[in-house]
């Protein structure tokens, strides 16, 4: 390591522990070698980075910009070594995956299980956000390919494949009074709460046009509780009047079928449910995700035809609901 870089990482150990004795210790240095290297960085830069008083020891001014400076540093060394590591061979390396909730259980479960079997000394890390706050995740290279709903607007930096899946569907208790209706449009659902992690814009933006003058189209919905935690959903809508969405037609398998139901909802039977994978556009692909991407895409393609031989299923028979 060179010298720049470990005086930097001084820094910050006094930074943390605002004490030479303990951040030596931290650092397996004697306490007069820390304090011989906070000297040298403080006359490299001309100005005191640390003074001591009755607290201990505190940043300067000067000394809280080159803590920044150091933490900078070390993320962007950190995150060298983490994608030099990860492009050096398939069966090495950990993933960051970002998903939103609504496709992180049907497509990223699935690709990551498959994986599994085949190179089970792959790392992978998800995390499970909406989309807006992953989009800066993936421009941070906190995230190494996003999974999910589409973004608001694309950021030229990323490079994105869209996938069509199926139309949205309503989940609901089996006994719910909407299961009685010969037919069910978004106007007979609005009226129930509703529990749901974050409704994508896509679908927003289609039911604004639906009901054009409506300011908010998250208005129209009695949007009751906003969460990613599907268990507390799924408690709430089994013992209430509530529902919540679907974005492709799947019946989750945790589901009893006896219990719950998915509805059709006939307006929205033309609109395909869209979901991107998406990377860096200028980044090189590492082995690890690459393999990820590929086993996605396998599991988007078995899921199409799968939703492909249900609607073609239900056209023959076209029932009011499925379950």
């Amino acid at each position: 390591m060179s010298e720049s870089l470990r005086q930097l990482r001084h820094v910050l150990a006094l930074y943390e522990h605002r004490n030479y004795r303990r951040a030596a210790e931290a650092l397996h240095l004697t306490q007069s070698a820390l304090s011989v290297s906070i000297r040298r960085i403080e006359d490299e830069y001309g100005v005191p980075l640390f003074i001591r008083d009755q607290s201990g020891v505190r940043p300067t001014e000067y000394g809280e910009v080159v803590v920044r400076l150091a933490r900078e540093t070390s993320s962007t060394l950190e995150q060298g070594r983490r994608e030099i590591e990860l492009l050096r061979s398939l069966d090495s390396g950990k993933v960051i995956i970002g998903s939103d909730p609504w496709m992180a259980d049907i497509i990223v479960a699935p690709a990551l299980s498959k994986l599994l079997s085949k190179h089970s000394k792959l790392r992978f890390r998800l995390r499970t956000q909406g989309w807006d706050e992953l989009q800066g995740e993936l421009l941070a290279r906190k995230v190494d390919v996003y999974v999910g709903s589409p973004f608001d607007a694309l950021d030229p930096g990323i490079q994105a494949t869209t996938y069509d899946l199926s139309s949205p569907a309503i989940l609901c208790r089996r006994d719910h009074p909407l299961t009685r209706l010969p037919e069910i449009r978004i106007k007979d659902v609005l009226p129930y709460p509703l529990l749901v992690p974050k409704l994508p814009r896509w679908y927003l933006s289609w039911l604004a046009e639906q009901y054009s003058g409506v300011a908010d189209s998250e208005e129209l919905h009695d949007l009751f509780l906003q969460t990613e935690d599907f268990t507390v959903i799924r408690h709430i809508v089994h013992e209430t009047d509530a529902v919540t969405a679907g974005v492709i037609r799947t019946f989750p398998a945790e589901l009893s079928p006896s219990e719950f139901v998915m509805l059709d909802i006939a307006d929205l039977a033309h609109v395909r449910a869209p979901v991107v994978v998406a990377t860096l556009a200028e980044r090189p692909i590492p082995a690890a995700a690459a393999a990820f991407i590929s086993q996605v895409v396998e599991e988007i393609d078995q899921l199409r035809n799968a939703l492909q031989q249900v609607r073609a299923g239900r056209a023959t028979t076209a029932p009011a609901f499925t379950g």
